[in-house]
């Protein structure tokens, strides 16, 4: 089990030193998944510390994960767009710690897969470019 991990870890890593920013949000994405999954365990199960813990490292993720990616600069509306969206999913995690709401949680796990797929279609979109030219 720990080589297991070890080896994911150093896989995610490589991805996060080489690859293309599009993956590299791919993959906080499916991290934020993870993190809210995590959050339902622990509402499932009860365990008010661990709620609290992955509802903090969910936020982290967002804060410095996607919210660092962001290229002001550059990405115009949509990146202010982005920011605006990944303030209210820190604030709905914030209340979703305070009480336990799963409807809440669904919520924001819907509307990032919502946004996951987009960028998978973009990065799709994009390989499908570099192989025409």
């Amino acid at each position: 089990m720990r080589a297991a991990r070890a080896y994911q870890n150093v896989g995610q890593h490589t991805a996060v030193m080489s690859g293309d920013p599009i993956d590299l949000v791919i993959l906080l994405y499916d991290k934020l998944l993870q993190r809210l999954r995590e959050v339902k365990a622990s509402i499932d199960r009860g365990e008010i510390s661990g709620r609290g813990e992955a509802c903090g490292k969910a936020i982290e993720l967002i804060e410095k994960g996607l919210i660092g990616c962001l290229d002001m600069n550059q990405g115009g509306v949509i990146a202010s767009q982005l920011r605006a969206q990944y303030g209210r999913w820190m604030s709905m995690i914030l209340r979703c710690n305070l009480s336990a709401d799963l409807a809440l949680l669904q919520t924001i796990e819907a509307e990032v897969k919502d946004i996951l797929s987009a960028w998978r279609e973009l990065k799709a979109g994009r390989g499908s470019m570099s192989a025409a030219s």
